[in-house]
């Protein structure tokens, strides 16, 4: 009974650990795609004063101040997606009828839900498989945030590096032609 006692213990710690790294990862996941909105508003901000400025003082320079333009938005647009991403399945059965989701607390009643929460409660193996249900959409919630968030950070920089490349290179040559033509 003891050895039977300390498994499920064990068990429990693992569930709450797990549990408690999956919010934390969650939180950690939106904090990330806040930063990124606000870093890809300012940069969009700076393009588009870029193109306002120095329009008419350097040739071509509307060319890296679209580039940097456009990587903004798309990773824009990427980091405000991982912050509510969608699941490809419109309506998950086990997501409907897993007590733990935070869903049913809005579509049962209080009564509904009381008496479905202590169901599961009393019974191990409900409890065991509400909980594992909640864990593997945590997980897959973690899953599409940081992927959508990856490709956030790579418009991101790669637009950066690519617009810094154009302007050296309207840069050099915008001085040459100058050099020509003296």
């Amino acid at each position: 009974m003891k050895e039977e006692k300390k498994k499920k213990i064990k068990t429990d710690v693992i569930l709450k650990e797990t549990s408690g790294n999956y919010v934390r990862l969650i939180g950690d996941a939106d904090r990330k795609a806040r930063i990124m909105l606000v870093v890809n508003s300012l940069f969009l901000t700076l393009s588009v004063t870029l193109i306002s400025k120095i329009f008419g003082n350097v040739p071509h320079s509307w060319l890296f101040a679209s580039i940097l333009m456009l990587s903004n938005v798309i990773s824009l647009f990427f980091s405000i997606r991982s912050i509510k991403p969608e699941f490809n399945q419109a309506k998950n059965e086990e997501t409907e009828n897993n007590i733990l989701h935070y869903k049913k607390c809005s579509e049962l009643s209080l009564e509904e839900y009381r008496l479905q929460i202590q169901s599961t409660v009393t019974d191990d193996a409900q409890k065991m498989d509400a909980f594992i249900k909640e864990l593997y959409f945590y997980g897959r919630l973690l899953s599409i945030k940081y992927k959508l968030l990856k490709i956030a950070y790579y418009f991101f920089l790669w637009g950066i590096v690519l617009a810094v490349l154009t302007y050296i290179f309207i840069l050099i040559m915008f001085n040459r032609q100058t050099e020509v033509y003296s």
